[in-house]
């Protein structure tokens, strides 16, 4: 049995008069940091000996969501000491402070 419904083509208006019909452009991206280089960074977070407690005492522990919201505390304060931090260097750090006590 054939589809007898109709077709066409619908088209929308944007009342925006600057809209584009071109897709935006792909900005270029930095490549991540190494170990090497976020070593210093991992170093000022170490001396946070409150922030480092948290840490450790949630490492190994089965609760997901705390582990998650201390690697982003830990990526908040290593983003005030370095505003160029970008989200997945901040748990590659995460990692780094694994080996601070």
């Amino acid at each position: 049995m054939k589809d007898e419904r109709p077709r066409g083509t619908l088209k929308l208006f944007s009342p925006k008069a600057e809209a584009s019909p071109l897709p935006a452009s792909i900005t270029a991206r930095e490549p991540m940091r190494s170990n090497a280089e976020l070593e210093p960074l991992a170093k000022q977070v170490a001396e946070n000996v409150s922030l480092m407690k948290k840490f450790h005492a949630t490492v190994g522990a089965d609760d997901e969501a705390r582990m998650r919201s201390v690697i982003d505390e830990i990526r908040k304060y290593a983003a005030g000491i370095d505003p160029t931090l970008t989200y997945a260097e901040g748990a590659k750090l995460a990692l780094l402070l694994r080996d601070y006590r």
